[in-house]
């Protein structure tokens, strides 16, 4: 019904039409807008469950630091299951149960009497958040061309980041009961506009159902004759699969070794720079940091508006610049737009100057780390999970790297949370700012360059005994 509809307004013709492909990333993406409103959420709520007013009573900080920490470990726990039943299931069909977690998680949230619903709405999450790291950015990188990808493909990323800022917004102004309330609505639109988009080719091919993956093709590139493209993927797929594809393989063969290797140091880079640390924790920071011209919650509100514009921006770029380039340039503006916060923190601090007339230095650093950090670092490891991969070991490398950024969402929360407990404010700025600059020196030595490639084009160049040689030549 939906397809008879759209072809009054689109007819299918030889060219095609990109149309059905950006629809299909929409969708998905709609799963990461909850993840990033879920993650954000903390941010607001985090200060409303400290007061002796909170809808469930007071809290320590200590006790809130484990809602950070929870949804992690439940993701860790769940990425093995979730990139098994990609596989078993397939992949629109596994983002399309992501929004179940997502509504009893709110629900719990809405209806909790004490801090108990509220650990458990944060592990509920976390098994959403598996399907969010595991099997969005391999349906896109399936379904999509490299034009496509390269202009659409951070739109997941995106929409994390506008669920940062439509959670920060809406819980600033917002009591906790309402907010959760109000997030319901998208994962019930994400359950509707998942059942029409289509199921991944590369994925119906590897299940030997040629004729549902060609037609699947027909729809992504909105074409009346695929048979050139089809033949061509279908050869890339049976070339791939006929590869080993256990997991013992995905370190002992070179190629694929190269690409886990790659994507875990990317995961690395992105979260000591205290991306999403500071998602976290930004309006507790700012409130420690004693602005008195603005106040926590509106400084974080422009901050998570900083975020989502540039993240925005950036997007439109990503496919005219090398991979490499935006990375290194984020690492080192982090770097720099850190050191300024924390020599302002250290001196507030550690000296007997007066910077009262300075109090908005740290929104300022904090605005533009964040501008640099959607220039590379917010965007492009989530995309690259998607394009370094053979179909033979995907399953095995979305777990694992959904389970290391897992794990890394475990460790650097809580690694603030204890720098902000137990040291002056300056210190965990520095730590992050020393884990940027060394990003930048990775990203500029070692980084691989997918821009304009296709899946199976990469993973000629990932696998090619001149990759050494490459290195000073393409950044791989």
């Amino acid at each position: 019904m939906s397809k008879r509809i759209l072809e009054k307004f689109i007819p299918k013709s030889k060219k095609g039409s990109n149309f059905v492909q950006i629809c299909a990333i929409f969708a998905a993406s709609l799963g990461g807008f909850s993840a990033g409103a879920q993650l954000a959420w903390l941010s607001p709520a985090v200060p409303q469950m400290l007061l002796n007013t909170s809808y469930i009573g007071q809290i320590t900080l200590e006790q809130a630091s484990y809602f950070s920490v929870i949804t992690p470990v439940t993701t860790l726990a769940s990425s093995f299951f979730v990139a098994n039943a990609m596989k078993l299931f397939g992949r629109k069909y596994v983002i399309g149960f992501m929004a179940v977690p997502h509504i009893i998680s709110w629900l719990l949230i809405a209806t909790a009497k004490s801090i108990i619903p509220i650990y458990v709405a944060r592990a509920v999450n976390g098994i959403s958040d598996a399907v969010n790291s595991c099997a969005i950015s391999v349906y896109i990188g399936e379904i999509s061309t490299p034009e496509v990808r390269g202009k659409w493909g951070n739109m997941p990323m995106c929409a994390i980041l506008f669920g940062h800022l439509s959670v920060v917004i809406i819980g600033t102004y917002c009591n906790i009961v309402t907010t959760a309330y109000i997030f319901l609505f998208v994962p019930l639109l994400q359950i509707l506009l998942v059942t029409f988009i289509p199921e991944s080719p590369y994925l119906l091919i590897m299940k030997d159902k040629k004729h549902e993956a060609n037609v699947a093709l027909e729809e992504l590139r909105w074409k009346t004759d695929v048979l050139d493209e089809f033949s061509d993927l279908s050869k890339d797929v049976q070339r791939q699969i006929s590869e080993s594809g256990t997991f013992k393989d995905l370190f002992l063969n070179p190629t694929n070794r190269r690409a886990i290797t790659f994507i875990i140091a990317i995961c690395t880079c992105q979260e000591y720079s205290g991306m999403s640390a500071f998602i976290v924790y930004v309006q507790y920071i700012f409130q420690l940091a004693g602005a008195k011209s603005l106040s926590a919650g509106l400084s974080s509100i422009i901050y998570f508006s900083v975020l989502f514009v540039f993240s925005a921006l950036a997007s439109l770029f990503v496919g005219k610049y090398e991979r490499r380039t935006m990375l290194t340039f984020s690492s080192f503006g982090c770097t720099i737009s850190l050191v300024i916060a924390t020599i302002f923190f250290y001196i507030q601090k550690e000296t007997s100057i007066d910077v009262t007339q300075l109090n908005w230095v740290p929104l300022f650093g904090m605005v533009s780390y964040i501008i640099f950090l959607t220039t590379g670092l917010s965007l492009l490891p989530f995309l690259m999970i998607g394009e370094l991969f053979s179909a033979s070991i995907k399953n095995h490398a979305v777990f694992v790297a959904s389970s290391y950024q897992a794990l890394t969402l475990i460790i650097v929360p809580k690694l603030l949370e204890l720098l902000l407990t137990n040291f002056s404010l300056y210190v965990p700025f520095l730590f992050f700012t020393i884990a940027s600059l060394a990003s930048t020196v990775f990203c500029y030595f070692c980084v691989p360059e997918t821009k304009g490639k296709t899946l199976e084009e990469i993973q000629r160049l990932l696998g090619s005994r001149t990759a050494k040689r490459d290195v000073s030549a393409n950044g791989i």
